[in-house]
């Protein structure tokens, strides 16, 4: 897990791996990240590790921008 805070005290990114996600609960983590930050529209922001073939999704991902732009 890595966890990012913004500097402005906007936003906090929270990155989980799979393994990760079976592990943290998601709505007590974001309660316990919440009670330390003094701004009250403080939110937090879940980045989440996909099943899918890296690889291939950045293939998918470049091949359409290829041709779409």
């Amino acid at each position: 897990m890595e966890i990012y805070p913004d500097k402005d005290k906007r936003y906090i990114s929270v990155w989980l791996t799979n393994e990760e996600q079976k592990h943290y609960d998601r709505k007590a983590l974001t309660a316990q990240l919440l009670k330390n930050v003094d701004n009250p529209k403080c939110k937090v922001v879940y980045f989440l590790s996909g099943k899918d073939d890296l690889y291939q999704c950045i293939e998918g991902l470049l091949t359409k921008n290829l041709y779409t732009g």
